[in-house]
């Protein structure tokens, strides 16, 4: 499985390919790329996973036939499929593919799988791997009062790459207050007694949004796996247009949580030829 992107990406490839490997009775391999970006680094072991990871022999005479021979084998990673010895797979939806139940072992993959249908089966599982209860004695004891209290939500507000680099932009979209006014004002018909913690990657940006928010906290100063833990022990969820907080709301604990997502999941140009319907599950309000 190549697994590549933020550490939501990363959750959504490692759950996908446990759960075929599950299914099958075989062994995951991970092939993980090496990205530009810092927030691209590979999390999993956060978690306390350690996948196996598959390193191809990148000094062979297919290696150097394929131009990946040696440094070049690391540093192209999205040709090292070219190495892998049996079929290659590449999903071609964001959210849905109707051959994945159909996979055979031995089958590189490369895709999104951003559904909770592609591990569903074994979905208790997948909550148990990505469990962060390791990080709860690290988290200021206020901080995480205020998160397990019966009204307190969970807000993001993502920013990064999405608002600093043009490409990124044009393909996901920066949510505004605009979008952010509304949700918190339907959250508030749904939760009187709102308690927000607000979370980002710009929490400058996020102070503004959420300026005269009353009962409102910034969660600042800590690291990811933190945020995400602290976000899955908040009562209801206000997930941004990124898959980090959508795990932050799929891994929240309480069964009567009410989570809002935003219907635009990506810049509308980059919408009208991506399908995202099955990226949001049952229960969930879009808006």
């Amino acid at each position: 499985m190549r697994i590549w992107g933020g550490l939501g990406n990363q959750m959504f490839q490692y759950a996908a390919g446990h759960a075929l490997a599950r299914r099958l009775g075989t062994r995951l391999l991970i092939d993980p790329l090496d990205m530009d970006f810092d927030h691209a680094a590979l999390g999993l072991d956060i978690f306390g996973a350690e996948p196996e990871i598959w390193r191809p022999d990148t000094t062979g005479l297919r290696a150097r036939l394929l131009g990946l021979a040696g440094e070049k084998g690391r540093t192209r990673g999205k040709k090292r499929h070219r190495l892998w010895p049996g079929p290659v797979w590449f999903q071609k939806n964001f959210c849905h593919a109707d051959e994945f139940p159909t996979l055979e072992a031995g089958t590189y993959l490369a895709g999104y799988f951003q559904s909770e249908q592609f591990f569903a089966e074994c979905s208790k599982e997948i909550r148990s791997l990505f469990s962060l209860d390791h990080v709860a004695s690290t988290i200021d004891p206020q901080r995480l009062a205020l998160a397990e209290a019966p009204a307190s939500i969970s807000l993001h507000v993502r920013r990064g790459d999405y608002a600093s680099n043009a490409r990124t932009t044009s393909i996901h979209g920066v949510l505004g207050a605009e979008h952010y006014r509304r949700a918190a004002a339907l959250m508030r018909q749904l939760v009187p007694d709102a308690n927000w913690l607000v979370f980002s990657d710009d929490i400058a940006a996020a102070a503004e949004l959420t300026a005269d928010w009353p009962n409102r906290t910034l969660v600042e100063g800590q690291s990811r796996e933190q945020d995400l833990f602290l976000m899955s022990r908040c009562a209801h969820h206000v997930t941004a247009n990124s898959s980090f907080s959508w795990w932050g709301a799929w891994l929240g604990r309480n069964p009567d949580r009410h989570v809002i997502a935003p219907r635009q999941w990506f810049a509308r140009d980059e919408l009208r030829h991506t399908y995202v319907d099955e990226l949001f599950p049952s229960g969930w309000i879009l808006l």
